[in-house]
């Protein structure tokens, strides 16, 4: 990266343009879905179900089974009145590793609905949603479902209870359901066409003009960018300590390229673009894209 010359970091720099944020922005998106109403009709829509009751259990849900384990956030996690599970993500940037992601998702949510020394028969149903604006799978589908079933015969289904669902907001509207259609095209376009749509653009303009919220906004970009930070103070110290004007610059390039790689990996996982994590962060695409590769991340 060469010798990187004293700037601020650049969430303190950044202007947030709230008028921009919209359904699509998974901050956002978690917020307007923390509302169980609105959960519940946004789940019936995409499964085609009606569903009772639905609580809400909390947005942006860290979930760790053990102390070892890989600990994951889920951003709408929902439960409805017969304990079945549903988790909802957001998801702006293509990743190849999304469906090993959804694996991992089914087990932590899984560990959380059953104990130990609990039998395997009270698990419940899990259903993870991927909403994304792009094809994961190049087929143009608005809806594609998975399940276990036999291969030799698909007329046998495993009823393992697990569900998981690409959303792709631009696909065919071809045999999609009206309902499911006006709330694709919303969250593709930001333009409500019916009931239901207008009253998720009237609570995002609602959220926006909250000034505790976009507090609340700031603060958790700034605690995602916290490494950032922490790389350069590291930095700082191993340069100090190896006592040279070089060790102390490589101290410092070191560190903050640490930092900047944490920075641009929450960010992906955040669902932002490419445009936008380079803008954010004060560098040209071309250097965002080189530490992409350069890790062997799938983008």
């Amino acid at each position: 990266m060469g010798h990187l010359p004293e700037r601020e970091v650049c969430h303190m720099r950044r202007h947030i343009d709230f008028d921009k944020i919209g359904i699509t922005d998974d901050v956002m998106f978690c917020t307007v879905l923390s509302n169980s109403e609105d959960c519940r009709e946004f789940l019936q829509r995409i499964l085609g179900i009606e569903i009772e009751e639905i609580v809400v259990v909390g947005t942006q849900v860290s979930m760790k089974s053990n102390f070892h384990a890989k600990g994951v956030r889920l951003d709408v996690y929902a439960k409805d009145k017969k304990g079945n599970a549903y988790d909802i993500e957001m998801q702006t940037t293509k990743m190849r590793e999304l469906p090993l992601r959804s694996r991992y998702y089914h087990s932590e949510m899984d560990s959380y609905q059953i104990a130990a020394g609990e039998k395997y028969g009270n698990l419940k149903h899990s259903i993870v949603i991927f909403v994304c604006n792009f094809d994961l799978f190049a087929k143009n589908r608005s809806v594609y479902t998975f399940e276990s079933i036999c291969r030799e015969d698909t007329e046998i289904h495993l009823q393992d209870k697990r569900k998981t669902i690409f959303i792709n907001i631009n696909g065919s509207r071809e045999d999609v359901p009206e309902e499911l259609a006006h709330l694709l095209d919303y969250l593709k376009t930001k333009t409500p066409t019916d009931g239901f749509t207008e009253r998720l653009e009237q609570r995002v303009l609602k959220i926006r003009r909250d000034t505790e919220w976009r507090d609340g906004y700031m603060t958790l970009e700034m605690k995602m960018d916290e490494k950032y930070e922490q790389g350069r103070e590291q930095g700082l110290k191993e340069g100090i300590t190896k006592g040279i004007e070089q060790g102390i610059e490589q101290g410092i390039e070191l560190g903050i390229g640490q930092g900047l790689r944490v920075q641009i990996q929450k960010k992906l996982n955040k669902g932002k673009s490419i445009s936008q994590i380079a803008d954010e962060c004060e560098e040209s695409e071309e250097e965002i894209w080189k530490i992409i590769r350069e890790n062997g991340w799938n983008v």
